[in-house]
């Protein structure tokens, strides 16, 4: 976050620490389940333990160890010379940076991220692990780093658009992890949240931190209320409506929006292939069911589209049902999310290989991304651009 120009920091720090009222809880490393994590302040820090404060203050570079303990937390405080300061038992640890300082979370062997607010870490809903990594930060330095994390395009109008969705479904999905103590997790189920990672480098943060700063509080509204604002990497032509991935009703009346505008996109039409024991190993511990890997996988599609409405599952005797979207969580959560990029696909047994075949990347429901950025660079304003994608949604803020 060096790199950022410092005419942004104060926007940052402002975001983050002094709109107590406007902050999200998000839930760290979700899909990783550590037991150990380190993490190290930029600047100095206060670390609390079970909410009460030690009175220990951090110095820049010192790090702190925190391991899961049976259904406590033990925490080694390391100094900058490499020897242990100080070792603790205790529930849970809080760890504030100052104002203008960040987080840097390291679980070993595996990811690192930078983040921007108060940190806490404890033994989990259950007791016994996976460690609960819960960061608390400014909204608007959430979703400036939600856009990073969505595009490394430029185009001022595509990024403005992009930032005004992110924030409608922010505020139109409040506690959506409520019961697991936070309210957003880091993943596509909510929104990809890479901490600053995405804004360090210096040109492209200066265009996503204008374009949300240019925006505050803007969202989407249709009749007056706050709409749910979803978005896709790639729409492949053809977008689709929440009802027909998740089921269910929608308040706004999303409709299916033919788009021209992405057909440059890499995504407009994609194959993959993968390993068919896998794929179906990975569809057996999502349903709980055992498999053989003989397992017959096929798909009702919606004819005009492609659109998947239901992957068949059958093992000689055992049939199973799955939506699209589950299918796709199934697989992604084993193999990785790039597997079946989109809900428009179909399936081919190849021998010992399944391929994968389809259109658009994401959800394609609502904001169509890389058409956002066609419409921009073609001179269309953020405002056109959601028209386009949200018909009969207009942009409001607090001040209209």
């Amino acid at each position: 976050m060096h790199l950022i120009a410092a005419i942004f920091l104060p926007f940052l720090a402002t975001c983050s620490f002094n709109q107590r009222s406007d902050l999200v809880r998000i839930g760290l490393f979700s899909l990783f389940k550590p037991e150990t994590i380190q993490v190290r302040a930029s600047s100095t820090a206060t670390l609390s333990l079970d909410g009460i404060s030690s009175n220990s203050s951090l110095t820049g570079g010192e790090l702190i160890r925190i391991r899961l303990s049976g259904e406590r937390l033990n925490v080694v405080v390391i100094g900058s010379h490499g020897a242990a300061k100080q070792s603790i038992e205790t529930g849970q640890v809080v760890i504030a940076p100052d104002a203008e300082g960040t987080l840097e979370l390291v679980i070993p062997g595996r990811m690192r991220r930078t983040v921007r607010g108060s940190v806490s870490v404890d033994a989990g809903l259950a007791g016994r692990g996976p460690l609960r990594v819960v960061l608390s930060t400014g909204r608007e330095a959430a979703i400036a780093s939600v856009v990073a994390a969505e595009t490394s395009r430029r185009e001022p109008e595509a990024l403005m658009a992009l930032a005004v969705v992110v924030r409608t479904f922010t505020l139109s999905h409040p506690g959506r992890h409520s019961n697991e103590g936070f309210d957003f997790c880091d993943t596509t189920h909510c929104q990809l949240y890479r901490g600053e990672q995405d804004l360090a480098d210096r040109a492209a943060a200066a265009a996503v931190l204008h374009s949300v700063a240019r925006t505050a509080g803007q969202v989407l509204t249709f009749h007056g209320h706050m709409i749910e604002g979803y978005y896709t990497a790639t729409c492949g032509g053809l977008s689709a409506t929440p009802s027909m991935v998740w089921g269910g009703s929608e308040d706004y009346p999303y409709r299916r929006i033919e788009c021209q505008w992405c057909k440059a996109s890499r995504f407009r039409r994609w194959q993959r292939a993968a390993d068919a024991r896998r794929v179906i190993d990975s569809v057996a511990g999502f349903l709980s069911a055992k498999l053989s890997h003989e397992t017959e996988l096929s798909t009702t599609n919606d004819p005009r589209s492609g659109f998947v409405e239901s992957v068949l599952v059958v093992d000689e005797s055992k049939r199973y049902v799955l939506s699209a979207d589950a299918f796709r969580r199934a697989v992604g959560l084993s193999l990785g999310w790039n597997t079946v990029l989109s809900p428009t696909f179909v399936i081919e047994r190849k021998g010992l290989r399944i391929v994968f075949r389809g259109r658009g990347f994401g959800s394609q429901i609502g904001l169509c991304e890389e058409g956002a950025i066609a419409q921009a660079v073609s001179g269309r304003s953020y405002r056109e651009i959601l028209g386009f994608y949200f018909p009969g949604a207009v942009v409001s803020s607090p001040q209209e």
